[in-house]
């Protein structure tokens, strides 16, 4: 169980790290903003585009990559049925919420995770790649419909074609499916920003802890509570379920997809959120309870299924 609690001890310093400079305020009052606009902008895509496109066919259209889609997929539905019809929340802040039961997080958390529980970082790979290819697009396209005045459907698909995080999706899936590796000089440069997504995303996520998030209202309990049951508890249940008794997947594979989908939020929801002001609090403090709450989960998932 000790390169579990690694994975999570190396998030851990780095969220302390923020944490220290939004109480500080070493970065100034726009530190937080800026950050996650470095990575929305820059560092995620470049991260984006270098994965994807070092992706083949046979690794993204795999059993596991199934489940663990179906999986998501089924979460974020459900988010975002109760958060629109039941708790009746604005689209923009159902859709975060939905994010926040179902994204997981699949770069920072689940590469070293997967390599160091699994030797192989293969499966979330595929993960990352459906979630940037399908439920990146999908909420942002609630995001973008849910502005006020609401855009025609043009601006709309404009602005999904513009958005950075769908516009580096789309060309990796691209080299991807045309055999085509990002390499030399290209590929030098692309890392360097690449480097940027990882910390970027967990120093600002620090500084919301201590800095508080703006004129952002608290977040409702009872949303809370039904992200993180979902996210925690739902998802990693329905994938095990699936697995086993829907595809008859081998121990191996059980195990691998309840693992991926115990994985807490992605600290990416905290960037789109604070990207398009919708739910900036029920984003920060999801992943963070989620984040606590998986470790335990995880590593008593690695102990009875394997």
């Amino acid at each position: 169980m000790l390169e579990v609690l690694e994975a999570f001890a190396v998030i851990s310093v780095v969220v302390g790290v923020g944490a220290i400079v939004g109480r500080t305020g070493m970065l100034g009052d726009n530190a937080r903003t800026v950050l996650n606009r470095v990575a929305f902008h820059i560092g995620v895509p470049a991260l984006l585009l270098l994965n994807l496109s070092q992706a083949t066919l046979p690794q993204i259209f795999s059993l596991s990559l199934l489940v663990s889609a179906l999986a998501a997929t089924l979460a974020m539905g459900l988010g975002l049925l109760v958060f629109t019809a039941v708790r009746r929340r604005e689209r923009g802040e159902a859709v975060i919420a939905a994010w926040t039961a179902s994204y997981v997080n699949a770069g920072n958390l689940g590469i070293p995770l997967s390599a160091y529980v699994f030797g192989s970082t293969t499966e979330i790979s595929a993960l990352i790649l459906f979630q940037s290819a399908v439920m990146a697009p999908i909420g942002i396209a609630i995001l973008n419909s849910a502005n006020t005045p609401r855009p025609s459907p043009a601006r709309q698909v404009l602005a999904l074609v513009k958005n950075p995080i769908i516009a580096a999706s789309v060309l990796g899936l691209a080299l991807a499916a045309a055999g085509l590796n990002i390499e030399g000089p290209i590929a030098d440069p692309l890392e360097l920003l690449a480097d940027l997504a990882i910390p970027t995303v967990l120093l600002a996520f620090g500084i919301s802890l201590t800095a508080g998030i703006g004129d952002a209202p608290p977040t409702n309990r009872l949303d809370l509570t039904i992200a993180v049951l979902v996210k925690t508890v739902l998802m990693p249940a329905t994938a095990f379920a699936l697995a086993r008794w829907g595809f008859g997947a081998s121990p191996e594979q059980q195990l691998l997809v309840t693992v991926l989908a115990a994985l807490p939020s992605a600290q990416n929801i905290n960037a789109y959120a604070a990207v398009y002001r919708r739910n900036e609090s029920l984003a920060r403090d999801a992943t963070l309870i989620s984040t606590a709450l998986s470790v335990p989960i995880i590593v008593a998932i690695v102990g009875v299924l394997r």
